[in-house]
């Protein structure tokens, strides 16, 4: 059992492991890049409050629909404001601030309405940056089956033969593993979780940049998906407050646009113009793209 214990922890400790740094190297030799972070969007399928915050009495029936927008209206928000800090983090950008940001959004496009490409454009010509950051939330608080089953499968395959070489192939030991497996499996990676004092709840986070000059166009774009919230962190919490979804679901949203700003940092440089005037693209693979076919 110590060692299916060992075995079990080492798994957990592989699962969305982010990244948190100050600064690229060579980041400082780029000329700086002017960046503005538009509003972000929670395209999440959230229909109730209790998803993303834990409520000592939850809202009553009367209330709920406004306790909710009032919930997603502050995460958008907070999510603007989040990657903005994480990007101003990086000597790559100069970053225009979240209060300013805000103020022109009224000028461009109404809060309510989705923003295209053209309007996005505007606040950055407003802002008269070099490019524009279009930020999504896909997943908050749990993921959608193709990532939970895509993640299961590959844990599975490399946990199982951790297991089958630790034990000598010994049926039992496999055995036991995947009756654990199969009844932890769901509340993992599904979310909600709270294993050796982490917490499991999903952040995805999509993020598509626009350039202006020379030419203006879509020149990357970048998903990041964190899972487990570290124990560490939750440690500067209170004990009560670290099983709060909110909390939680916080930390791992910073943790998100954190990874993204350092992607991007490494990444982002003006694209000269095509034929047709538009800028060329920078290659990009995620695997998390990939698997929105699936959808």
């Amino acid at each position: 059992m110590p060692r299916i214990a060992w075995i079990m922890i080492l798994w957990l400790t592989l699962i969305n492991q982010g990244c948190t740094h100050l600064g690229q190297p060579g980041e400082a030799a780029k000329s700086p890049l002017k960046l503005v972070v538009g509003p972000v969007a929670l395209d999440a399928a959230i229909t109730k409050s209790t998803q993303i915050h834990s409520f000592d009495d939850p809202p009553s029936p009367e209330t709920e629909a406004t306790v909710l927008a009032t919930l997603l209206d502050e995460t958008q928000a907070h999510a603007q404001q989040a990657l903005t800090a994480a990007l101003a983090r990086h000597a790559r950008f100069t970053v225009v601030p979240f209060e300013d940001a805000r103020r022109a959004q009224p000028d461009v496009a109404s809060p309510a309405v989705a923003w295209t490409h053209e309007e996005l454009l505007a606040l950055g010509r407003a802002a008269q940056a070099d490019l524009v950051v279009d930020a999504h939330i896909l997943d908050y608080g749990v993921v959608r089956w193709q990532y939970w089953v895509t993640g299961w499968l590959a844990h599975a395959s490399i946990a199982t033969t951790i297991v089958g070489l630790a034990s000598s192939w010994n049926p039992a030991a496999i055995g036991a593993y995947l009756a654990v497996d199969a009844t932890t499996d769901l509340p993992l990676w599904w979310g909600g979780a709270q294993v050796f004092g982490w917490a499991f709840r999903p952040v995805r986070m999509q993020v598509d940049v626009l350039q202006l000059t020379p030419c203006e166009g879509l020149i990357w774009n970048q998903q990041e998906l964190v899972v487990k919230v570290p124990g560490d962190e939750l440690a500067h919490y209170t004990p009560d407050e670290r099983t709060k979804k909110e909390v939680q679901l916080d930390i791992n949203l910073h943790r998100a646009a954190t990874a993204i700003a350092d992607d991007a940092a490494a990444a982002l440089d003006r694209q000269p113009c095509d034929e047709q005037g538009r800028p060329k693209p920078i290659d990009t693979f995620s695997l998390w793209r990939w698997l929105d076919v699936l959808h």
